[in-house]
């Protein structure tokens, strides 16, 4: 089959959109004849990151959906005004660092608000347009593994680590998508997660409106490229989990190569505590009273 038309007639939501794993998800899906809506909460940069993946495949089929997962006003309007059948949605948008205490705009914790319960709250407003064997796949991080998950203190101030807590925000989604796997269990739906190993944007492919980096930087990282990869490179495991033949119920995959910080997609291990189901029915609990939102299944 002719790799652009592999999967015509299929659309898929990837939230964050506009740059770094959710713009190369984007190219790729396209590339492969899928209809790809940018879930973005800059309508400008939602428009660079079109204008660049035409200008590498200039059939592509896109859709622009303003989105703001640190709103819940917002992922309701945009829930409400989706109206196409998805076959898959990616949960990738996220914040990668915040200040101490940050909230949302709804007074959520920022990283565990936007990362973690604005996916929740998404996915809750859209079992409407989900096909009946629709994928959904968090974009976890290597981080998750070096951070507790507390239900019970979600959306308290945090004062650690930014890194720790970007880590907490990724297990979070994470054990939520394996619980929603869990739930779906007697539906030709499934929930899995990927991610994107250590992918950094100095090896990265350019593209104008969406990576630009300097000449001098892209020398200075090239000789990194044995150990990490190009965001290009880290979108693969997680386009895997959302079209892959062969991806399963409760499968992670990411990079295969030693520390899972670069190579092929391959299935991998995530922590025992976000494939917990007592973690995962917790946290499932804690969303929804945080959210105000029920799945209705």
């Amino acid at each position: 089959m002719d790799a652009s038309a592999e999967l015509h007639g299929r659309t898929i939501l990837v939230t964050g959109a506009n740059a770094g794993i959710g713009y190369w998800c984007v190219e790729q899906l396209a590339a492969r004849g899928a209809r790809v809506v940018l879930g973005c909460r800059s309508p400008e940069r939602a428009q660079q990151a079109v204008d660049a993946v035409r200008s590498q495949v200039p059939q592509a089929d896109l859709g622009i959906l303003p989105l703001d997962l640190g709103s819940l006003a917002s992922v309701a309007e945009a829930a409400s005004g989706l109206d196409e059948r998805l076959d898959a949605v990616i949960c990738n948008a996220g914040v990668k660092a915040a200040q101490r205490e940050a909230r949302t705009s709804d007074g959520l914790d920022l990283m565990v608000g936007t990362n973690f319960l604005g996916h929740f709250a998404l996915i809750a407003q859209l079992e409407h347009t989900l096909a009946e064997d629709a994928r959904v796949v968090a974009v976890g991080s290597l981080a998750h593994r070096f951070a507790a998950i507390d239900p019970a203190t979600l959306s308290d101030p945090w004062r650690g680590s930014s890194l720790r807590q970007y880590g907490r925000s990724k297990a979070a989604l994470i054990a939520f998508a394996f619980e929603l796997d869990r739930r779906w269990a007697d539906s030709p739906r499934m929930a899995v997660c990927a991610h994107p190993g250590y992918a950094v944007d100095p090896l990265t492919p350019q593209r104008p409106g969406a990576v630009e980096v300097s000449s001098l930087v892209r020398a200075l990282a090239a000789a990194t490229r044995v150990v990490v990869q190009g965001k290009d490179g880290g979108a693969l495991p997680i386009v895997q989990a959302a079209t892959g033949a062969d991806v399963v119920c409760g499968d992670y995959w990411g990079p295969r190569g030693a520390l899972e910080f670069r190579g092929a997609p391959a299935r991998v291990r995530a922590s025992d505590e976000v494939r917990s189901p007592a973690t995962g029915a917790a946290l499932w609990s804690a969303a929804e009273d945080l959210t105000g939102l029920r799945f209705s299944a």
